[in-house]
């Protein structure tokens, strides 16, 4: 899919995100001059909502699991968040996405 809009010029200097519903599919920051396209989505395993802890998440957390993380029904490995299209902004995201680094047990590529 290609997508062409023109932005103003203030927003030059701001990250740009582009959502595919609640999946972030390309993501532009200010140090970087080119989109990142998500090449490879997120297979929903779940580890970046259990390797959490109390200074940085923003929700309760029960064994370094976020309290709204739920197993999708009838699968063995697939987790969502009960939240779903409320889910807020910073959970669409590991904040690394910003600078490039995932983390090694994320299936998330971009190019």
């Amino acid at each position: 899919m290609k997508i062409e809009i023109e932005l103003p010029d203030w927003a030059d200097e701001r990250n740009i995100y582009v959502f595919a519903g609640i999946e972030l599919a390309a993501i532009k920051t200010v140090q970087e001059n080119k989109f990142r396209i998500k090449d490879i989505r997120c297979n929903s395993c779940g580890v970046c909502c259990t390797k959490l802890n109390l200074k940085t998440h923003f929700f309760p957390i029960v064994d370094n699991k976020c309290i709204h993380l739920i197993k999708e029904p009838g699968t063995e490995d697939k987790w969502r968040c009960r939240l779903g299209i409320h889910r807020p902004f910073l959970c669409s995201f590991w904040p690394e996405d910003r600078i490039g680094d995932l983390p090694e047990f994320c299936c998330i590529t971009y190019k």
